[in-house]
């Protein structure tokens, strides 16, 4: 008797733990499937919810490592970043507490805060996301945001940009919002075709929302793992630890390394650059005394300032600063009988701060 009585009680226990899970789930406004079993993430630089941590390269304990040196920034070998405008950190609540006046002092531009990872339940928000995000607004640092993904369906993916939108409701970002997509679990659970129709389920979310969006992912995942074409559509924030990144698309973040060392951060930290390439531009007479200038660069938030004179090394004037979605542009009013030289370079408007790339090969076009 006594054995069927404590089989009873153990049923009894179970039962009204499910109720409570139920009751939790039903008041929270939270579906079913939403239920995850935490932050455990595996990825290149995740083992069971954990950094991996690893030996700090002889080159990252340099000085001069990822910092600015007379007005360029330098990567670990001392070598000059080709087409860097800005430094970042990610963070997350594995930095711990940070000191962002310390940070700022460092010689941070921005950064870019985890709110949090998987679908909509409070108890995978990141437990630093609020000081994070009051430690950058009362430094005046600009920041945008991440979410670590193990969506594998599309309705997951939905929860997960209304996690999202949650969290950055009240504050005004500067960056992109980033689907954070690195995970094993999402690689071993879906094909390329799925990630695709689930990243496009969450970045259209967002943006309808009024934010800009991008996609987080290793070199490796762009190059292999995610549709090409598609992906092309988002800014593309790419993690490749090296001396440079070698991918070859286009990109407008690089996170160059996790060994940063970084004033007011216990511990080391993810090192970013907002990359502003040189972009190239064509030339063509459009019609009498007009010329339209085209280039390659073609991405949302960049701009690109058109610049020309009769002279190849001096006396550029600004025609035009425009859009880089537009991909061409006609500079009018121009004389017969003369040769223009041209030239562009990209820009960025960041809280107020304008950056800019090195300017395109010089370009000439004679005017009939």
């Amino acid at each position: 008797m006594k054995g069927k009585k404590t089989m009873k009680n153990k049923i009894s226990g179970k039962i009204v733990a499910l109720l409570l899970t139920l009751i939790i789930v039903a008041t929270s406004g939270m579906p079913l499937y939403a239920k995850e079993t935490g932050d455990k993430a595996n990825s290149f630089r995740y083992e069971n919810g954990q950094p991996i941590i690893e030996s700090i390269p002889f080159a990252d304990v340099f000085s001069s490592a990822w910092k600015k040196v007379a007005g360029k920034y330098r990567s670990s070998n001392g070598f000059v970043i080709r087409d860097a405008v800005a430094k970042g950190i990610d963070v997350s609540h594995n930095q711990g507490v940070i000191d962002w006046k310390r940070v700022k002092a460092d010689g941070v531009d921005f950064a870019i805060i985890r709110c949090g990872f998987g679908m909509n339940q409070i108890n995978q928000d990141d437990t630093q996301w609020f000081n994070n995000v009051k430690g950058c607004e009362q430094n005046n640092i600009p920041y945008g945001v991440y979410l670590y993904s193990y969506a594998d369906t599309i309705a997951k993916a939905k929860s997960e940009a209304a996690h999202v939108l949650r969290l950055v409701k009240g504050h005004r970002l500067s960056y992109p919002i980033y689907y954070d997509l690195e995970d094993n679990y999402i690689l071993n659970h879906t094909t390329a075709k799925q990630r695709q129709k689930i990243a496009e389920t969450f970045t259209s979310i967002i943006k309808k929302a009024g934010y800009s969006v991008g996609i987080f992912a290793p070199k490796s995942w762009f190059e292999k793992e995610l549709p090409i074409a598609a992906f092309n559509k988002w800014d593309k924030w790419v993690a490749h630890w090296n001396t440079k990144c070698t991918y070859q698309g286009n990109y407008q973040m690089w996170q160059a390394t996790n060994k940063g060392n970084i004033s007011g951060i216990i511990g080391p930290v993810d090192i970013n650059f907002l990359m502003l390439p040189k972009t190239n531009i064509n030339l063509k007479l459009s019609s009498k005394k007009k010329v339209q200038v085209s280039w390659n660069q073609k991405s949302k938030g960049i701009k690109i300032q058109i610049f020309y004179s009769t002279k190849k090394n001096k006396g550029y004037k600004k025609a035009a600063t425009i859009n880089s979605s537009k991909g061409k542009a006609t500079v009018k009013k121009l004389k017969s009988k003369k040769k223009y030289y041209f030239k562009v370079r990209c820009s960025k408007t960041v809280k107020g701060h304008t950056y800019y790339s090195a300017y395109s090969k010089i370009k000439s076009i004679k005017i009939k």
